[in-house]
């Protein structure tokens, strides 16, 4: 019996080391696996994942009204090499040509260094070598030719890789007024027209080969991508880098925070430009936000448009109305207003209270004929829409801020502050918008800044000039407010911008910012249209804090940038037709030297006739010469010095005498 037990026992000890055994061999099989095959298995297990992946479709373009590209849609492409593919033979024999190539196109390595890559990673056995990135169309076509690769995918180990790369071309409208849709984040027309410009993306099946790299694979099944939509806007590049350099050049001499300067076509509310400059860490001006559509401040003096707008539609007062500015100082519940005059102007009218700007001339006249009913004020500017924002297709547009009597901040001095512009919010875009109506004859158009949406030559849509506010006022007020306007240019705060070659009509803005905490920190600003007789273009232009001891008030911050603008665009249009009566054209025919006005004149040194010409075209063939102009009345030349035939080198300066 025992020797029974002992033998069951001796059973039990081997079949118990035999489990034992075979326990500690599957635990150092599964370690060896983990530890030694693991990596190996894990990337053979990737290259067998394989899935419907998206294709990314092409974001439609945005173009400039004249024909140039500001964002397009760039594909680029990355190339990887799966040696295992290719024929041991082929490879041996080819791989130092190719190494060759890849030398000259990705010199990272040299050609010695390539080869002993290649030949290392295929020894691997690793089948996602990576040859190039980033590469253009035309460096991909050359790649397809290189050794070993010419044979493509399946022979050549070729893996062609394409993403898609939004670019922003190199001009001066960029980052925030062309924007961006990317991250959760949206902002200007990328972002407001995501929908149009993203298109449809397709899918096909693609192999994983590493982390999150996919291989293509053949699918006769894959669904091609549907591009996107390109945008036409309303910019024009030429009068933008007017616009753009002439507030660099401004922001630069004050040393300013930042600034803007949009142009718009009066009838159409078309933005042919809208320049957005701000001062970054490095101090270099860049586009850093759109201060046009996004920035709501106080305007400060270019509210006394709607101020004189009230004034004159409700009746209250007139043009010629006077009013006393007491000395350039009036105290309202304790609060000073002072005009920027020492001493005031005397007894003035509502028209020169304007036209220089007079803070106590506005205030008192609104103060006077409102403060019984300030809802009367308030009403009005609310009846004309101007709390509402423009509507404008940029994302980011903030509302206007106009306070009401029944406001919990309203006090005693809230209205005469509006008045004046203080208390109120409005963005640059929206004060011009105001501007434009009045040079508009009172019709507020929305400010427009895409033609239209094309796919592919098709028109998907088109968009027309939309009417926000048929008639702000009254023509008889519009007349009224139009010639106030010129009268700020020719007579008042504005007159350092007056030119009789390019009329403009407008008005100036100082706002000092943060007023309650003190400091010199100012807002300087120019808000009108061009030509004053026949208004085509609408501009404003704000530049935020300029160096208070170089300068802050809004005719010598802000009003050169908008003259330069003016000119520059006045200079591009068309000319009107000639309406010459009978007496004028026989004067300009038979005053002429050797049968041609200017060209003969000028090649044989003399002065040729002028006579019959607007100023505008005279100014603009003498001074192609180099001579000086001096302008005498207005209309056509009937009279000019020196007289016809004058050689030139004693014509310095021609005086033109026009009627």
């Amino acid at each position: 019996m025992s020797i029974e037990i002992g033998q069951i026992k001796k059973r039990i000890t081997w079949i118990s080391a035999a489990v034992y055994a075979f326990f500690l061999i599957i635990l150092v099989r599964l370690f060896y696996v983990a530890l030694v095959m693991g990596p190996e298995l894990r990337a053979q297990s990737q290259e067998r994942v394989i899935e419907r992946r998206p294709i990314e479709a092409k974001r439609g373009d945005i173009y400039s009204a004249d024909g140039k590209t500001l964002a397009t849609t760039k594909p680029v492409y990355n190339i990887h090499f799966d040696a295992l593919t290719v024929d041991a033979t082929v490879f041996n024999t080819e791989v130092a040509e190719l190494s060759e190539k890849l030398a000259i196109l990705n010199p990272k390595r040299n050609a010695a260094h390539w080869e002993r890559y290649l030949r290392s990673e295929r020894d691997k056995n690793h089948r996602y070598i990576p040859l190039a990135t980033d590469l253009n169309y035309s460096q991909l076509q050359r790649i397809k030719t290189y050794p070993i690769l010419s044979r493509g995918a399946f022979q050549g180990g070729l893996i062609i890789q394409e993403k898609l790369e939004r670019i922003q071309m190199a001009t001066d409208v960029r980052s925030r007024t062309i924007g961006r849709d990317k991250d959760g984040a949206q902002a200007g027309l990328e972002g407001y027209y995501s929908n149009y410009l993203q298109g449809k993306p397709g899918n096909r099946l693609m192999q994983k080969i590493t982390g999150n790299d996919w291989k293509p694979l053949d699918d006769p099944q894959a669904v091609e991508p549907v591009d996107g939509f390109d945008l036409f806007t309303t910019i024009d590049t030429r009068i933008q880098d007017v616009a753009q350099q002439s507030l660099l050049a401004q922001l630069k001499k004050y040393d300013a925070d930042h600034g803007t300067a949009v142009v718009m076509e009066v009838a159409t509310g078309r933005i042919v430009a809208m320049a957005n400059l701000g001062r970054n860490e490095d101090s270099v001006y860049s586009e850093l936000r759109n201060y046009a559509v996004w920035e709501r401040t106080e305007p400060g003096s270019t509210i006394k448009l709607l101020s004189a707008m009230a004034l004159l539609e409700t009746g209250v007062a007139d043009t010629s109305d006077k009013v006393n500015t007491e000395n350039g100082v009036v105290t309202i519940y304790g609060k000073k207003v002072r005009d920027s005059r020492k001493g005031g102007y005397g007894t003035i009218s509502l028209r020169k209270a304007f036209e220089v700007s007079s803070n106590t001339g506005i205030v008192k006249l609104v103060q006077e004929h409102f403060e019984q009913n300030p809802d009367d004020y308030v009403d009005f500017l609310y009846s004309r829409g101007f709390h509402e924002t423009t509507g404008i297709t940029i994302k980011g547009e903030s509302a206007p801020n106009i306070p009401k009597p029944n406001d919990d901040r309203w006090s005693g001095i809230s209205l005469p502050w509006m008045a004046y512009g203080y208390g109120v919010e409005f963005t640059p875009l929206q004060l011009l918008t105001i501007y434009n109506a009045v040079a508009n004859n009172g019709t507020m158009v929305k400010p427009q800044i895409v033609e239209r949406i094309m796919d592919h030559g098709r028109i998907v849509e088109d968009f027309e000039t939309a009417i926000l506010n048929p008639a702000i006022c009254s023509q008889e007020v519009v007349k009224k407010l139009q010639v106030m306007l010129e009268g700020a240019v020719q007579n008042g705060t504005a007159k350092n911008i007056y030119d009789q070659r390019v009329p403009v009509a407008g008005k100036t803005g100082t706002c000092q910012l943060n007023y309650w905490r003190g400091g010199k920190d100012y807002q300087s600003s120019f808000a009108g249209y061009f030509p004053a007789n026949d208004p085509q273009f609408s501009c404003i232009v704000v530049i935020n804090k300029p160096d208070y001891y170089k300068g802050y008030y809004g005719n010598i911050v802000a009003g050169p940038v908008f003259k330069a603008i003016a000119d520059e665009v006045y200079s591009q249009l068309p000319e009107p037709p000639t309406t010459l009566n009978t007496e004028e054209l026989i004067a300009a025919r038979t005053t002429t030297v050797g049968g041609d006005r200017f060209e003969q004149a000028f090649q044989k040194n003399f002065l040729p006739s002028l006579n019959g010409l607007d100023a505008r075209s005279a100014t603009r063939i003498l001074e192609g010469q180099g001579l000086g102009v001096s302008l005498v009345g207005t209309g056509r030349v009937v009279r000019q010095e020196p007289a016809l035939g004058t050689p030139l080198h004693q014509c310095s300066t021609v005086k033109l005498v026009l009627r």
